[in-house]
């Protein structure tokens, strides 16, 4: 017993390209295997960038992995064509949605392939990147959420032709590194990416920063109830790079291992969460963050339409196709809230509208039939209200029958300009808002 627990723990490195066929490709990996791997032992995906090739074994080196124990894969990535660079080079289909679909099924088989000959953990399976690679890591918060149990990416995160889509089945554990000098891959549309994830993961918008002179600054976004958090170190002298020594451990690879092994696909979180702000945060700004609000008004989401000049990194509200319910609670005079919620793309509809009273906690249930849309979040108010716990989780049958609205919420509440004629919903200006017999005039800037 003795001698094969020393083989199991002591066996010798494996260090090989394997070459596998998903779905009729031929498709292939280098896997290494430290010698002192352990059984049931966690599997790390490493993702190269643009250009890059699994030989290069970025981002997470094997001397991490020789310390730690784990077994590293190094997928290779297919042949695209990059407009940034206007030529075909090997690299993901980081988009996230179904143009992804060929490198997610590769990423499966590759788990398949590994566990024929090695015992795995298969709640402890982790994906990192590099800049294209990283850009993929965030893919597979939305596509592979339910294989990952955590995520870390340096110098990577979706712009251009790739598009972020947080819109996956869970709020996941995420570590990003990015140097404070990469114009590249740009560092300028970080604070975006930012907000975007710590949102979706429902973490603290108000991060705790660490400043070390000369080699990063780390912020915490701490998680909150069900979320988990988002960290993000930024590193002074830094450009578009794989790998860094400025990190608290001196090496960005153990960096990455030591956040993303905390964590199991059993980690606690709640499995309904997908997006919830918390702006009510103290010290907390809205408003710099992609809100326009006031006491009357929220709203968040921008048109797609309109981003060309930032790289395709914009504030966006997104669903997935399902059911959802919306929660908040208010606070204010004698008044109503009315929440409506419109899609910028796909069949373009208005998924929810419905109007609430101030002061009653609102649950408000909807349906999205597209497979994802970029939307607009609007909430208007006829008093000045304070809004709180404003967040989406998904819904069950049960929650969408319950919880759907009455016919005669809407018809309770009329809006009339000055001179009489009705509108959906409050319009700049002043407003008559007819509740029942009860009439108020109310000015919305």
């Amino acid at each position: 017993m003795l001698m094969l627990l020393s083989v199991m723990m002591y066996a010798a490195k494996v260090e090989r390209n394997v070459n596998i066929t998903v779905n009729g490709v031929s498709r292939s990996y280098l896997l290494y295997v430290p010698d002192n791997v352990m059984e049931n032992a966690p599997l790390v995906f490493s993702l190269h960038g643009t250009g890059g090739h699994s030989s290069d074994k970025a981002p997470m080196g094997p001397d991490v992995a020789d310390a730690e124990g784990f077994i590293v894969v190094y997928p290779q990535g297919s042949n695209i064509y990059f407009p940034v660079f206007g030529s075909t080079l090997p690299g993901w289909h980081s988009t996230g949605d179904e143009k992804s679909a060929s490198d997610v099924a590769f990423f499966k088989a590759i788990i398949e392939d590994v566990a024929k000959n090695y015992t795995i953990d298969r709640k402890r399976i982790y994906c990192c990147g590099f800049s294209n690679g990283g850009m993929m890591t965030y893919s597979q918060t939305n596509t592979s959420a339910d294989v990952f149990a955590a995520f870390a990416s340096i110098s990577g995160f979706q712009l251009n032709e790739f598009h972020l889509h947080h819109t996956g089945v869970r709020p996941v554990p995420f570590l990003h590194i990015h140097g404070k000098n990469d114009n590249f891959v740009d560092i300028a549309r970080m604070p975006t990416i930012v907000d975007e994830m710590v949102a979706r993961l429902g973490a603290n918008p108000v991060p705790e920063v660490t400043t070390v002179e000369g080699k990063y600054t780390k912020s915490v976004y701490a998680a909150t109830e069900g979320s988990f958090p988002y960290i993000y170190y930024v590193i002074e002298g830094m450009g578009h790079e794989a790998y860094t020594s400025k990190t608290p451990e001196g090496h960005s690879g153990k960096t990455m291992w030591n956040f993303m092994k905390q964590y199991t696909l059993d980690s606690p979180r709640d499995e309904t969460l997908k997006w919830r702000p918390n702006l009510e945060t103290e010290g907390y700004k809205p408003g710099q963050h992609g809100w326009t609000t006031s006491s009357l008004f929220l709203l968040f989401g921008d048109d797609p339409a309109s981003t060309k000049n930032v790289q395709n990194v914009y504030h966006a509200f997104q669903l997935a196709k399902g059911n959802y319910k919306l929660c908040f609670k208010s606070q204010g005079g004698e008044g109503t809230i009315t929440v409506t919620i419109k899609k910028y793309t796909g069949n373009k509809a208005t998924v929810l509208s419905e109007t609430v009273p101030v002061g009653k906690d609102a649950t408000l249930v909807f349906k999205s039939e597209d497979d994802f849309a970029e939307c607009q979040f609007r909430l208007r108010a006829t008093v000045a209200v304070s809004i709180t716990d404003l967040a989406l989780y998904s819904a069950t049958d049960e929650e969408m029958s319950v919880n759907a609205p009455q016919a005669s919420a809407k018809e309770n509440t009329q809006y009339f300009n000055l001179a009489g004629l009705p509108s959906a919903q409050p319009q700049k200006g002043v407003n008559v808002v007819r509740t029942g017999s009860k009439s108020t005039k109310v000015l919305v800037k």
